[in-house]
């Protein structure tokens, strides 16, 4: 055995103890000393794993891609383009999609259907934070009607559907595939992977108007990340339980939660979701300067959102933007926000139509045409989303930007606060 390969398996050993700082610092050193051909492919899948957990994707995607350019044989071929999708997930979803097709024909041409269902799911991510519905839907049919015979396969089918889902609104739809997602990742020993879906339950619950749940949810990923090591998905966890907090009436001790989040978070797509959530909250508790501090919170945002292809998120971003410039007396800079806030609608998530209107009251004035034909809408949607829910008292009532525009288009319906 060379050394390269004994440090492979020390590697391998330390990410399966959960201690991915020294997996990863072990597997870069593997990859420096060298494997032999034959564990090549294990290399990468561990390395691109080992990242993950770190946040040290892009650190990896050049060697990864270096040792697709020069493999011969198709079996190889598929493991490499689905590490290299794996990684690109995380450092731009725009370059998922562009390797995307040549990824799923590789694992096709050699018969490796966790390879294919690996990246699908990867192609259902990255369209849904890039907003093309689709491509999440087209993933999403893919992954029902194929037979996938392997758990690790039906994982990440699963995992599709759900993206597909959330874009499309269907939160209970996304709730039942995001735990079913996590029965196979548990069954299969995937803590790391249960972990990440506890945080995807917890996200819809808080979109459902479930706080409570959604925080204890949260504490799972944080126990489970940690156990296994994976640092990103521990991080996000506190940042769902900020999130559950605020939803729950305690915006101090949520906001002082949030605003450490920059010192845990690498992910970009983590940095992202948690910088609008921060911006978002900051205007609703209204203190001396957090205007100013989501004007500056949101601003960043957008250029690391735009960076990494998360579309999903700018109107969320522009909206809170024109609010904080709204607030602090800059009529000019609110009104071209809010513009690039309605421009970026199309490639966004559902509830970004909510913050848009919410931004529309606070840009223009009460007799502006404009601002009542958004909270028009934005009632509309609201109510109209709250007929299809399990229990739509909560959906209305426990989700604080569904209230806001309730209270601000005519009040919250009277049976809903019986």
């Amino acid at each position: 055995m060379t050394r390269g390969s004994e440090l492979l398996a020390d590697g391998e050993r330390a990410l399966a103890a959960g201690d991915s700082e020294r997996a990863y610092e072990v597997l870069c050193r593997a990859r420096d000393a060298g494997v032999g051909d034959e564990d090549v492919p294990r290399l990468a899948a561990a390395l691109g794993t080992a990242a993950r957990f770190v946040g040290r994707h892009a650190d990896v995607l050049d060697w990864i891609e270096q040792v697709l350019a020069g493999a011969a044989d198709p079996v190889n071929r598929a493991r490499f383009e689905r590490a290299r999708v794996a990684v690109c997930r995380q450092v731009d979803v725009r370059r998922v999609l562009s390797v995307a097709d040549g990824a799923l024909a590789a694992a096709e041409a050699v018969g490796d259907q966790e390879a294919y269902a690996e990246v699908l799911s990867h192609v259902a991510f990255a369209a849904y934070r890039s907003g093309d519905r689709r491509t999440a839907a087209r993933c999403a049919t893919e992954a029902e009607t194929r037979t996938f015979s392997s758990q690790s396969a039906q994982y990440d089918a699963l995992r599709a559907r759900m993206f597909a889902a959330i874009l499309q609104g269907h939160s209970e739809l996304a709730l039942s595939l995001s735990k079913a997602a996590r029965d196979v990742a548990l069954a299969t020993g995937r803590r790391a992977d249960a972990a990440n879906e506890s945080n995807n339950i917890a996200e819809t619950l808080l979109e459902l108007g479930r706080p409570e749940a959604a925080r204890d949810e949260a504490t799972v990923a944080a126990e489970l990340a940690r156990e296994t090591g994976h640092r990103q998905v521990e991080s996000f966890a506190r940042v769902l339980m900020a999130l559950a907090t605020a939803e729950c009436g305690n915006l101090d001790p949520a906001l002082d939660m949030l605003a450490r989040v920059p010192e845990q978070v690498v992910n970009h797509m983590f940095a992202v979701d948690a910088a609008a959530a921060e911006a978002f909250w900051l205007l609703e508790r209204g203190a001396a300067g957090d205007a100013a501090r989501a004007r500056d919170v949101a601003g960043a945002a957008i250029e690391e959102a735009r960076g990494v292809g998360a579309s999903n998120k700018l109107t969320h971003l522009y909206s809170a933007l024109a609010r904080a410039h709204a607030r602090t007396g800059d009529a000019d800079a609110a009104r071209a926000a809010l513009e690039l806030a309605r421009r970026s609608l199309d490639k966004t998530e559902p509830s970004a139509e909510l913050y848009l209107a919410l931004a529309f009251t606070e840009v223009f004035p009460v007799t502006e045409a404009a601002r009542r034909t958004a909270l028009g809408n934005a009632r509309s949607r609201i109510l109209r989303a709250a007929s299809r829910r399990d229990d739509p008292r909560a959906y209305c009532l426990r989700v604080r930007v569904h209230r806001r525009l309730l209270e601000l288009s005519g009040g919250v319906p009277a049976d809903l606060l019986a």
